[in-house]
Parts: C-alpha cells; sequence; structure tokens
C-alpha cells in the first residue's frame, strides 16, 4: 500500500506552566496525498494553525507535542532536533504564513528573502539562485519580476506579498505546502486570485496541500477533504462533496448556516452565539456544548469519539453517531 504524504496520528499539543498543561490541539488525525488539498478549518482558538505549527516544528516557546505522531513520507517528525527540521522545513515542507506584510521582513528587499531560502537548501551560485528567484516571481504572476525582485515589502499591495510568500514557499520545491489563512485581509477579487494560483501549484508541481481557514466558502471549490476544528478538537472530517451535502455535525451545520446568502430575503443571518472557550476552561465532554443548540447532559460530561457515519466520512457528536437527525434547528 503507498504511504502518504503526511501521516498526522493522535497528536496532542499543549502548552505548560509550572504547574499545569492546556492542550492546543487534542486526539488529531489526518493524512495527506501527494496532489490532495486538505482543507481545515474553524474559528480562532480552534487549534488549526498549531496543528500546522506542530508539523512545521515551529511552536511557541512554552509549547510542546505531549504525544502522537507525525510523519513525512514515512519519517517520523515528532522528536527531531532543530537542525534535522531545518533541512526538511522550506525544502520540502513550506508554509505560507498568515499576514504576509507582517511575515516578510520589512528592512529587505523581495530578492534577497526568495534567494535565502534557495541558498540555504540548493547547491547554486548567487547568479543561479537570482536566476530562479525571478523564474518564481514570474510563475506566481507577478508583473516586472526584476523590479519586484528589488522592491521591499512596504512597496508592495497585500497581494502582492502575498503571492510573494507563494513564491518563497516554492522555490526549493517542496512536496507539501502548508497555506495559513492565505486569503486574510485581500479583497474578493484578489482571494480568487490567489487560491486560482494554489490550485495551479498544485497541478503544476503535484504537490500536497494543507489550506488552513476560518471561512468554508474558501475551501468550497478547493479542498478535496475537509476536517472541521473546534476547541483543539475534530468535529468532522468528510470529502468536500459530503461536508456541504450531509453535514453532520451541528458545529459544521451553524458555519454553513452563517455564510451570507443571496436568496434568503429578510431572513436574519444565521450566527452561532458564543465563543470558544479558552483552552484553560474546556468543557470535559463535548467542547462545543456550550454553544450547541441540542447539547445534552452527557455532552457536557462525556467526550464523543469519531465515528464514521459514511464511508469516509467522520463525525464526533453522540447525536450523530446515533443517527439522530440533530441538525434540525439549523
Amino acid at each position: 500500500m503507498k504511504e502518504p504524504l503526511l501521516q498526522v496520528q493522535d497528536i496532542r499539543m499543549v502548552f505548560r506552566n509550572k504547574k499545569q498543561e492546556f492542550a492546543a490541539v487534542d486526539g488529531l488525525s489526518f493524512q495527506v496525498e501527494r496532489g490532495e488539498i486538505l482543507g481545515i478549518v474553524g474559528e480562532s482558538g480552534s487549534g488549526k494553525t498549531m496543528a500546522s505549527l506542530s508539523i512545521m516544528g515551529l511552536l511557541p516557546e512554552q509549547g510542546a507535542i505531549a504525544s502522537g505522531s507525525i510523519k513525512y513520507q514515512g519519517r517520523e517528525l515528532v522528536g527531531l532536533s532543530d537542525a534535522e527540521m531545518c533541512k526538511i522545513r522550506g525544502k520540502e515542507i513550506s508554509m505560507i504564513f498568515q499576514e504576509p506584510i507582517m511575515s516578510l521582513d520589512q528592512v529587505f528587499t523581495v530578492g534577497n528573502q526568495l534567494m535565502e531560502g534557495i541558498l540555504t537548501h540548493e547547491k547554486m551560485s548567487r547568479e543561479e539562485a537570482q536566476k530562479r528567484a525571478l523564474e518564481m516571481l514570474n510563475l506566481v504572476g507577478i508583473p516586472s519580476p526584476e523590479r519586484v525582485f528589488h522592491s521591499y515589502p512596504f512597496e508592495l499591495s497585500g497581494g502582492m506579498c502575498q503571492r510573494v510568500m507563494i513564491a518563497i514557499a516554492l522555490s526549493c520545491n517542496p512536496t507539501l505546502l502548508i497555506a495559513d489563512e492565505p486569503t486574510t485581509a485581500l479583497d474578493v477579487t484578489v482571494q480568487a486570485q490567489i487560491m486560482d494560483l494554489l490550485k495551479k501549484s498544485r497541478d503544476k508541481f503535484n504537490i500536497g496541500i494543507i489550506l488552513i481557514t476560518h471561512d468554508l466558502d474558501v475551501v468550497k471549490d478547493m479542498a478535496d477533504r475537509i476536517i472541521v476544528m473546534y476547541g483543539g478538537n475534530m468535529m468532522e472530517s468528510a470529502t468536500r462533496e459530503q461536508l456541504f451535502s450531509n453535514p453532520a455535525h451541528p458545529y459544521t451545520r451553524g458555519l454553513l448556516r452563517a455564510i451570507p446568502r443571496l436568496d434568503t430575503g429578510d431572513e436574519r443571518l444565521f450566527n452561532i452565539e458564543g465563543t470558544v472557550p479558552d483552552i484553560r476552561n474546556m468543557p470535559a465532554g463535548c467542547h462545543f456544548c456550550t454553544r450547541c443548540w441540542n447539547a445534552q447532559e452527557r455532552c457536557k460530561t462525556q467526550r464523543p469519539q469519531l465515528v464514521e457515519i459514511e464511508s469516509g466520512h467522520f463525525v464526533a457528536c453522540h447525536l450523530a453517531a446515533e443517527g439522530r437527525k440533530e441538525g434540525e434547528a439549523v
């Protein structure tokens, strides 16, 4: 059987202080194949970014992987030294971070930042690295690559900076790309262009992509599979078709209902009341129970297990697991 490009198994990522530890990601499992786009969706505080930083080995100082496994092409990443991860990070696994203008260093030119990774990971002269950098700027659709190469990030628009970030991420021909909120703060037209660019990159290089977003609309036309996260837990995992035609978890249904539509007339836009609980004060049972309109007493104390309700469609909900139509209210 062919080994997946990335296999994450039962990861528990925690923040520790002198007395306690609090899980930001708990029991997360998934895999990514080459040429596949996996969407990870959830509100701020759901754990999706911490999951991606766990893969990259870039956790904050007080963060750690307490248990679980992350395998890239069969090689265990958990426990690797910084030196070993540096050989993989940027070369084989690359990441587009949130807020490109903040992620790029404002005091170095775009060209210097593009060439840094190329010179680190590839056996190239500076002339060859510059040629590769210009090719990447052209690849991501930047007009006048020579001008942008010599520009500073603060001289570029948000959309242009995002294209530069994608060029940097692809510059060393990675096989796995993690895109964390790649359309944040961009207007709708530029969002569509960036999504199209990621799709074309997947098709051209046959890379696996993990697309992290809070917006289900973003993954609707992009992802092959979608994971819905909440409070550090996986609520639902399904193919794109399954998730949008037959959402099983109340949280997923609420997210879908909250997407603005033109055919609702004067109907008030649906809103999931409340906020994601602080990781220091998560419910003992289902983490969504404090906001769920169908919550029962057992939801407060018993954590639901992931159950396969149809082939490849998993949900962590007591009611959905029993085959009951818990979503009538949404």
